[in-house]
């Protein structure tokens, strides 16, 4: 039966998708709470981390630069395991 009321299945369903699309694109992520968010120069990567982990990572050896580049930390990446110059920010 088609109608001016009735639609089609697939559209239905392709309106549907859109929604979810739109919603993933414009939702914010969740905060974890003690956590913070760690961008690495090398892959590009920004990876969520607790603070605990973020001090397992600056382990045993880490260097700080605060005014010399855009990232300024350079210890163990958390997404590509190679130690690089990431930058950490405690407010994301």
């Amino acid at each position: 039966m088609t109608g001016p009321g009735a639609s089609a299945p697939g559209a239905r369903a392709a309106s549907a998708g859109r929604e979810s699309g739109k919603y993933a694109l414009y939702s914010a992520s969740e905060r974890k709470s003690f956590s913070c968010t760690v961008e690495c120069s090398s892959c590009r990567e920004e990876t969520r981390v607790s603070y605990l982990e973020l001090a397992a990572l600056l382990l045993p050896v880490h260097f700080h630069l605060p005014m010399m580049r855009y990232h300024f930390s350079w210890f163990r990446c958390p997404a590509c395991g190679k130690r690089t110059w990431l930058r950490v920010h405690l407010d994301r």
